[in-house]
């Protein structure tokens, strides 16, 4: 019998990064996290967008930019990734 070992999809990889990046950095903007090793502003920006409709994180307007911060108050909660279609 094999088993196969998947890798997690890459928004999950992007997701993870960015909630590690704001645990441990606290806010940034995406163009900061854009310049983190093998991320893209529009793999951000998607992760960015996933994350807040579930209420892990939050934008936070300073001045014309906008920084991304980590809610605390999820920590005690497990975090569920929505399903992708396809």
């Amino acid at each position: 019998m094999n088993a196969t070992i998947e890798s997690p999809a890459p928004s999950v990889l992007t997701d993870e990064k960015i909630i590690a990046a704001l645990k441990r950095g606290g806010p940034l903007t995406i163009e900061e996290m854009s310049s983190m090793p093998e991320m893209s502003w529009v793999r951000v920006f998607s992760s960015v967008d996933r994350l807040s409709r579930i209420g892990v994180v939050s934008l936070r307007k300073i001045g014309l930019a906008y920084q991304v911060v980590y809610n605390k108050t999820m920590l005690s909660q497990p975090i569920v990734f929505p399903k992708t279609i396809g």
